[in-house]
């Protein structure tokens, strides 16, 4: 039986804990124990849990512990601790939001992907951080304060799934469930060394949450520590459901791809003149070239698919109409609780006209239909760079300086928006970390319902950088 206070335990992925714990070499209770333990010392530093539920989850894994001692384990992910962002609904706990308009709100129902976790037999272990209605690209709240790196606590690790990313990063849980509306999962796995994956819209399945805060943009996206702890816990959530009518429009979910077809492949890592950080444009440099030297795909620079001010457009009218539908629900007390971000963004939301926002789904959907035409035409996947500058100071808005230019907000997502306004699907890994040691996350992106092919690409790249040193967190402000 492994014991408490083995070192190593944190750092095993899920997959080769499900492995123990089947084989009884590993309790899901001790398992669970051991984590709690890690929270106990790395929470107060951190800053990644909304809210913790140790004796909910002390229950579930004492239901897993008995299963797997009567030989009936649920699948690999019965007993194995995951994490739940604060913008879903997980029955009897606090969703908040990031936003002290919902701190005293409880849902008593399960979207649809918690509900698959129970199925599976998944001990949830609380609902991480969130900024205020998950629309920042740094985590950081007035209900939840700030929500800090475990590279380096100094740093956000980016958001708005920065929770989320914490606790993996971290080694407090092995599995976590964001979601990505604008890059939210895969921005902060870029800044945290994680695998972090944008499901194409409507792979899987969502009933029962927030009000969404521009249309369709936002999916459930699953957080880990390996590619195949990330192909495991997509395996559990992926599928349709009768109760979301955009989960039935696709193809069952596949993990692997046609094995003898040659993948075609582009790549760019500026738009216009926005570019990446020379650290960042080296590691997608790279990643780049291990795939060409990897055979079976054809490897070539391309031109942006997507007008970078038209996306910024629109994003800005729908985000605006977003929270404005919100906010009005809370009469006046809003302009006193709202964040000063959320205030203007409201503000301007309740001054649009319908007109404004039949305009901007008009605008939308040329977006989608132009860029899919051209993205999709002569390529199977696009590979860029998750975020153009690793990650920055937890008090910042955004980086100083990206790429050379003084830096923004926009810029450092400026990878991430187009993927989700056309349903796409990406996933983030890590490439080549910074000279400092700060992670810088690679992603691959497909047209919708391409999930197997940007796991195949990403297993590629895995095992070309397969010599290179897995490092984790050394969290050195533990002893200071």
């Amino acid at each position: 039986m492994t014991h408490l206070d083995d070192p190593a335990l944190w750092q095993r992925d899920a997959t080769a804990l499900s492995a123990l714990i089947g084989r009884g070499a590993l309790s899901p209770e001790t398992l669970l124990e051991h984590l709690l333990d890690r929270i106990a010392r790395l929470e107060p530093h951190l800053n990644a849990f909304a809210h913790l539920d140790a004796e909910g989850a002390r229950a579930a894994a004492a239901e897993a512990g008995r299963r797997a001692r009567e030989g009936r384990r649920l699948g690999p992910l019965d007993g194995i601790p995951v994490t739940v962002k604060d913008n879903l609904f997980v029955r009897g706990m606090p969703a908040r939001w990031g936003s002290l308009l919902f701190r005293d709100f409880a849902p008593d129902q399960d979207d649809i992907c918690v509900e698959r976790l129970r199925a599976a037999g998944a001990v949830l272990l609380g609902k991480t951080t969130t900024p205020e209605f998950a629309l920042s690209g740094r985590t950081v709240s007035r209900i939840g304060g700030i929500t800090r790196n475990p590279w380096n606590p100094a740093l956000t690790p980016g958001g708005s799934s920065g929770g989320a990313a914490a606790s993996v990063a971290a080694g407090m849980a092995p599995l976590a469930i964001g979601t990505d509306a604008g890059g939210s999962t895969r921005l902060p796995a870029g800044y945290t060394g994680l695998y972090g994956l944008r499901p194409s819209t409507g792979r899987i399945a969502r009933r029962h949450g927030f009000p969404p805060m521009a249309l369709d943009f936002q999916v459930i996206g699953p957080m880990a520590r390996s590619l195949r702890d990330l192909e495991m816990l997509y395996g559990v959530l992926a599928g349709p459901d009768p109760r979301d009518p955009a989960s039935l429009r696709l193809p069952p979910p596949a993990l692997t791809a046609e094995p003898a077809r040659r993948l075609r492949i582009g790549w760019f890592d500026a738009i216009g003149e926005e570019a990446p950080d020379p650290e960042v444009a080296e590691t997608l440099r790279e990643a780049v070239g291990l795939l060409a030297s990897a055979g079976g795909c054809t490897v070539e620079e391309i031109a942006p698919p997507f007008d970078l001010a038209a996306l910024r457009g629109i994003w800005s009218t729908l985000t605006a109409a977003g929270a404005a539908r919100v906010v009005r629900r809370f009469g006046d007390r809003w302009q006193a609780e709202a964040t000063p971000f959320i205030l203007a963004l409201a503000q301007r939301g309740l001054a649009l006209s319908a007109a404004d926002l039949v305009d901007a789904l008009d605008r939308l959907a040329a977006f989608r239909a132009e860029v899919s035409a051209r993205a999709w035409a002569e390529l199977d996947a696009i590979v860029t760079p998750c975020a153009p500058a690793p990650a920055w100071r937890a008090e910042e808005e955004h980086p100083a300086r990206i790429g050379g230019r003084p830096g923004s907000a926009l810029t450092q997502g400026m990878f991430g928006g187009w993927v989700n306004a056309i349903g796409a699907a990406a996933l983030a890994l890590p490439g080549r970390p910074h000279p400092d040691g700060r992670p810088i996350g690679v992603q691959i992106i497909a047209p919708c319902g391409g999930e197997a092919v940007v796991f195949e690409i990403a297993r590629r790249l895995d095992r070309a950088a397969a010599d290179r040193e897995r490092r984790w967190p050394a969290m050195a402000f533990l002893d200071a």
